[in-house]
C-alpha cells in the first residue's frame, strides 16, 4: 500500500540488453491530526511548564527562608553583645563589647545536602589531602605557609578559638566604660604596645592581663578510659559518651600574664606568673555549661602558689620556706594511665595524670556538684613525705583553690615527682595492649629524633622515678639507633647556605627537633608487608631559628614511628607552619565595611579579643622571606576526634597569645609524610 516510483533502465551484458526496474519507496506525507488532538498535545506541555515552574518557585523560595534564617541567626547583630570591629584611618580596629553572661558558641556549617538530608554530600573529605599533595610535588623548594594556604581556605575546615569565660573582665583587654577598675583600657588595646607593657607589671595582680594560649585536649573515650574518671566528669546519671550531658573532652590551657602578643623580645617581667586553665568541651569543641546553674564549666588554678602554700618543693619537704611562689608548673599536659590498683579486665585507663615540664602527679577532676564528697585538704600543715621515702599517706591530698571559676575541682592525690631533671617537652606514649595484657609500662618521649629517644615510666606506681631507690635502673633512656630517614620535602633552610667567599654556613634553624605533641595511630603502606599496611604512631616536633638567624621563628613537622620499642621513625615531613584564625579584617580592604573571607566565622564565634590584635603582624620570617603564619606556633596538642578516628584535633598557641584547635583528617597529615 505505499506509494512507489518506477524507474526503468537498460543494460547490456555481452550481447543481451537487460530492463531493470529500479523500484523507489515514495514518502508518505503525514496526515492531517484532528483538532482533539492538537488539544490534548498543547494541554500536556502546558501542563509540563506549570510543573517546572511550581518545582522552580518553590526551591527558590525555600533557598531564601533558608537564607534569612541564616542571616538572623548566625550573624553579629550590631545591637547584641557579640564582638564587634571598628576600622580606625591606620587599618587598627578597637574591640567594644557589653557586659555579658553568656559567651559565644561555635558553629559547625553544612551545606544544602546535609542541611536537607540531615547527612553528608557536601564536601569531598580527601579534598584537602588531594590539594597538598599537588602542591608538594609543583614545587623542588616548599613554603613553610603551605599548609594554612590549604587548611584555611577550605570550606569544611573547622577551627576553635577559646576564651575562657571564668576570666574576669578586668584581667581582659576589652574597654567598659561602666568598668569601676582603677585604670582605663583604652580602645585599642589589643594593637597597643604601650598598654600591654605597662599593664603586665602593675602592682595588683588583679589588673594585670591574663593571656590564654598552648592547649591541649583529652577525648573523654569509654572505650580507652574507665568509667572511673568519666562518672567524675558526666553531668548525668548515665556515663554514655553519646549522652548530650556527658563531655567530649577535657582541654588543658597554660594561661599567664606574659605573652608574646606583640612580637617576642619584649622581655620578662618580674611579674611573670603562670597558672593552669581546664574546661570541659563539647563534641563541637565549645566550653559546656552546667545544665542547671548555667555555669560555665571552666576553671583558672594557680598551681605554683598553692604548691608554695602547702611547703612543696622538688626535692621534697621544703625545710625553708621560698620567698615567693617559683614557676615550676607550666605548659600542663592532662593524660589518662592505669593505676596499680585498677582490676578492670579491658585495661582502660583509670588515672588522671597532670604533666608540667618535668613534673608529674596523679589527679582528680570533677564537676562540683551538690553533697560531692572530694578529698579534704590536710596539706596546709606542710607536712608531706619525702619524695623519695616511699611514704606517701593522706597528707599529701589536697584540693587546689581555684583562682576563677567553680565549676570543676581538682585534687591532687599525690605531691608532684620529678621525672627528668630540667626536661621539657615530654610526651606520654601508652604502653600497646593486646590480648594478654599490656606488653610493657607507658613511656615518656624525650626526644622525637636525632636519635629517637624513650623513658619508660610506670605511671601506675609512685613515685613514678625514685633516685633513691633500686628501681631507678628501670628508668633508663632508650635510643633508637636506625638511621633516620630524609625530610618529605624541601624548605629554604637546608639550601642556599652558602658564606661569602665560599665555604658553607650552617642552616638558620636549630640542628634538633623538640617535642610537640604526641600521639595519635596511623595507618601506614609502604614495601613492607606486602603493601598491606601497618600501624605506625604519629606525633609533631618543632625547631626554631638560632640567635644569629632571627630568632624565635618557630615552624613544626610530623613525624612516624614504630609503635613498640625502640621505636625506629619510619618517615618524617619538611618543615611547616600553622596559621592565624581566619578572622574578617583584611589590612588591604577599603572602606568601613570589613568583608567576610573563606573561615571568617571562626574569628566572629570566638569571645577571645586578641584574634582581631597587633599579633597578626607577626609572622614567620626566616632568610629574610616572609610567610603568611604566626612567627611562632607551638603545637601542643594532638588527639584523635570523639566519634570520627579518621580525624583528629590539633592545639597550638599563636604567639604566646591566643590558643587555636583545628581538625585536620589523618589522611592530611599521612600526604605530609609522603611528600
Amino acid at each position: 500500500r505505499t506509494p512507489i516510483d518506477i524507474e526503468w533502465q537498460v543494460a547490456k551484458g555481452g550481447n543481451t540488453q537487460y530492463h531493470i526496474a529500479m523500484l523507489h519507496h515514495r514518502p508518505q506525507s503525514p496526515m492531517p491530526s484532528s483538532p482533539s488532538t492538537r488539544t490534548r498535545t498543547t494541554t500536556s506541555s502546558k501542563k509540563k511548564i506549570e510543573v517546572a515552574f511550581l518545582i522552580f518557585i518553590t526551591l527558590l523560595a525555600a533557598n531564601f527562608v533558608a537564607l534569612l534564617v541564616h542571616v538572623w541567626y548566625f550573624l553579629p547583630d550590631q545591637n547584641n553583645d557579640m564582638l564587634m570591629l571598628h576600622p580606625t584611618n591606620n587599618n587598627k580596629g578597637s574591640i567594644t563589647t557589653s557586659l555579658r553572661t553568656s559567651f559565644k558558641k561555635r558553629v559547625r556549617r553544612y551545606g544544602f545536602w546535609h542541611w536537607f538530608f540531615g547527612f553528608g554530600f557536601d564536601a569531598d573529605d580527601g579534598a584537602a589531602s588531594k590539594a597538598l599533595q599537588q602542591a608538594l610535588s609543583l614545587d623542588s623548594i616548599v613554603r613553610y605557609d603551605v599548609v594554612p594556604k590549604i587548611l584555611d581556605h577550605d570550606s569544611s575546615n573547622y577551627g576553635v578559638v577559646h576564651q575562657l569565660p571564668s576570666i574576669p573582665k578586668r584581667r581582659r583587654m576589652i574597654p567598659d566604660a561602666n568598668n569601676d577598675f582603677n585604670f582605663t583600657i583604652p580602645p585599642n588595646a589589643v594593637h597597643n604596645l604601650t598598654y600591654f607593657l605597662e599593664s603586665r607589671i602593675r602592682a595588683d595582680e588583679e589588673d594585670r592581663p591574663l593571656f590564654i594560649y598552648n592547649p591541649m585536649v583529652l577525648p573523654l573515650n569509654d572505650k580507652v578510659i574507665d568509667g572511673t574518671i568519666l562518672s567524675d566528669l558526666s553531668l548525668s546519671r548515665s556515663n554514655d559518651v553519646d549522652d548530650a550531658l556527658m563531655p567530649s573532652y577535657v582541654a588543658a590551657y597554660r594561661i599567664s600574664n606574659f605573652g608574646n602578643c606583640h612580637g617576642p623580645g619584649r622581655g620578662v617581667p618580674d611579674t611573670y606568673q603562670n597558672y593552669l586553665g581546664l574546661a570541659l568541651l563539647d563534641r563541637d569543641l565549645n566550653i559546656m555549661q552546667h545544665p542547671t546553674n548555667g555555669e560555665y564549666l571552666d576553671v583558672v588554678i594557680d598551681l605554683n602558689r598553692h604548691l608554695y602554700d602547702v611547703r612543696w618543693s622538688p626535692d621534697g619537704v621544703a625545710g625553708r620556706r621560698l620567698t615567693k611562689p617559683k614557676q615550676y608548673m607550666q605548659d600542663c599536659q592532662l593524660f589518662a594511665a592505669q593505676s596499680p590498683s585498677s582490676s578492670n579486665v579491658e585495661r582502660k585507663a583509670n588515672q588522671l595524670i597532670l604533666f608540667c615540664n618535668e613534673y608529674a602527679m596523679p589527679v582528680r577532676l570533677q564537676i562540683r556538684k551538690s553533697g560531692d564528697h572530694l578529698p579534704r585538704n590536710t596539706a596546709t600543715n606542710g607536712k608531706n613525705s619525702n619524695e623519695g621515702s616511699g611514704e606517701h599517706g593522706e597528707n599529701e591530698m589536697f584540693n587546689f583553690r581555684n583562682t576563677y571559676g567553680s565549676g570543676l575541682q581538682l585534687a591532687a592525690l599525690r605531691m608532684p615527682n620529678r621525672i627528668l631533671y630540667a626536661a621539657k617537652n615530654m610526651h606520654y606514649i601508652p604502653p600497646m595492649v593486646t590480648a594478654q595484657g599490656p606488653t610493657s609500662s607507658g613511656f615518656l618521649e624525650i626526644w622525637p629524633s636525632g636519635p629517637h629517644e624513650v623513658l619508660p615510666v610506670d605511671f601506675g606506681t609512685y613515685p613514678y622515678v625514685n633516685r633513691r631507690s633500686p628501681r631507678h635502673g628501670a628508668n633508663k633512656v632508650l635510643k633508637s639507633e636506625k638511621p633516620e630517614p630524609d625530610a618529605s620535602f624541601v624548605t629554604i633552610d637546608s639550601v642556599n647556605n652558602q658564606k661569602k667567599g665560599g665555604g658553607s654556613s650552617s642552616s638558620p634553624l636549630i640542628d634538633r627537633d623538640s617535642g610537640s605533641a604526641c600521639c595519635v595511630s596511623i595507618l601506614w603502606k609502604d614495601g613492607e608487608n606486602h603493601g598491606a599496611g601497618r600501624r605506625l604512631l604519629l606525633g609533631f616536633s618543632h625547631r626554631k631559628t638560632r640567635i644569629k638567624a632571627g630568632k624565635y621563628n618557630y615552624v613544626s613537622r610530623v613525624y612516624a614511628f614504630e609503635p613498640n620499642p625502640p621505636f625506629d621513625i619510619v618517615a618524617r615531613s619538611g618543615f611547616f607552619c600553622l596559621g592565624f584564625a581566619p578572622t574578617s579584617l583584611h589590612d588591604h580592604g577599603s572602606g568601613n565595611s570589613p568583608s567576610l573571607q573563606m573561615g571568617g566565622d571562626e574569628a566572629l564565634e570566638s569571645d577571645n579579643e586578641q584574634i582581631w590584635g597587633a599579633t597578626r603582624e607577626y609572622k614567620l620570617k626566616i632568610k629574610n622571606e616572609e610567610f603568611n603564619c604566626p612567627r611562632i606556633h607551638f603545637v601542643t596538642g594532638i588527639a584523635e576526634k570523639m566519634g570520627d578516628e579518621e580525624m583528629v584535633i590539633v592545639s597550638y598557641g599563636v604567639n604566646d597569645c591566643y590558643p587555636r584547635m583545628v581538625e585536620v583528617s589523618k589522611d592530611f597529615l599521612v600526604s605530609l609524610l609522603k611528600g
